[in-house]
């Protein structure tokens, strides 16, 4: 074979292999391109899904006609006959008043303890917890509250023989004294944050307030933190049993206040202005007195007006 012929084969390989690269380039670029615009496509579509207007908790409660509540029996705010199962109480009836001006049915759905009312409102068993809460800190990571119907003043309770504390609440902080409490209720919440090195005589969350009483009577434990209206309807039947710290200094002073869900402001806002609307109106006032055995129980709100003079 001639020098020319060696040399003609070898420039024809050579372009050869310069085609098949330039076609596996173009291969490649068409296969990228493509591959760019699936998925510009299929992140489109998922944001256009993703996007899609969620509907709110007013938006169910108005298309139902029904406001879902959860409650808790405790004392006058919400109460439950063990025979019949009727519901009444402060909070019942001012929820049956907003239901009435709204033209909304009020559905009680159910009953929980202080440790389920967030995560049922976080699932969506119910659209609000009824029955009046306390809000702080802690509670206000896991819902939104409303404005109060009216404000509570917590106070120290032990037996009438025990002095201890008279001079100074700060010398329950101690491990030899024993705080009794209901799990995630406010007399638990206290304990822990005002009292940290004191025990705690805890109880199941279902369990009924008047038992936090029995076991300071009993000796169980030393003390326990309650508003005036729940002990005294105790020493109806159980005279001279408890006695009263600092009646003047409340521990805590609490609104009684709705729950729903964190971010469910359109709700929230809505149960404000009903609220706000039976409390002006004189209505609310109507009901404290319905359930207030004593003078003075409830603390109502003030009014966010001065009348003029004439």
């Amino acid at each position: 074979m001639t020098t020319i012929a060696i040399e003609l084969i070898s420039s024809s390989h050579t372009f050869l292999i310069r085609m098949h690269s330039l076609l596996k380039l173009k291969v490649i670029a068409v296969y990228g391109a493509c591959l760019t615009t699936f998925l510009l496509l299929t992140t489109g579509c998922a944001g256009s899904i993703s996007s899609a207007p969620r509907e709110t908790a007013l938006q169910r409660v108005l298309k139902s006609g029904k406001i879902r509540c959860s409650y808790l029996v405790y004392s006058s705010y919400f109460q439950k006959n063990p025979n019949t199962g009727k519901l009444s109480g402060i909070f019942y009836d001012v929820m049956e008043e907003v239901g009435k001006d709204a033209g909304l049915q009020i559905d009680w759905v159910e009953e929980v303890g202080f440790q389920s009312i967030f995560p049922g409102l976080d699932t969506n068993r119910y659209d609000v917890f009824a029955a009046g809460l306390w809000p702080n800190t802690s509670r206000a990571k896991a819902a939104s509250f409303t404005v109060p119907v009216n404000y509570s003043a917590i106070t120290a309770w032990v037996r009438p023989d025990d002095h201890r504390f008279d001079s100074d609440l700060n010398l329950i902080d101690s491990p030899s004294i024993k705080i009794a409490t209901i799990d995630g209720a406010m007399e638990d919440l206290i304990a822990k944050t005002s009292f940290p090195k004191a025990a705690r005589v805890s109880l199941p969350e279902l369990s009924p307030f008047v038992q936090n009483l029995l076991n300071v009577v009993g000796k169980k434990a030393d003390v326990t933190f309650a508003e005036p209206m729940i002990v005294a309807e105790f020493l109806k039947t159980n005279k001279d049993k408890l006695r009263q710290i600092g009646a003047d200094k409340p521990i805590r002073i609490f609104g009684n206040c709705l729950a729903v869900k964190t971010g469910e402001t359109e709700l929230r806002d809505f149960l404000n202005v009903a609220l706000l609307e039976i409390v002006q109106d004189g209505r609310v006032d109507k009901i404290l007195k319905r359930y207030e055995s004593s003078p003075n129980y409830f603390y109502p709100l003030a009014r966010p007006y001065v009348l003029p003079e004439r």
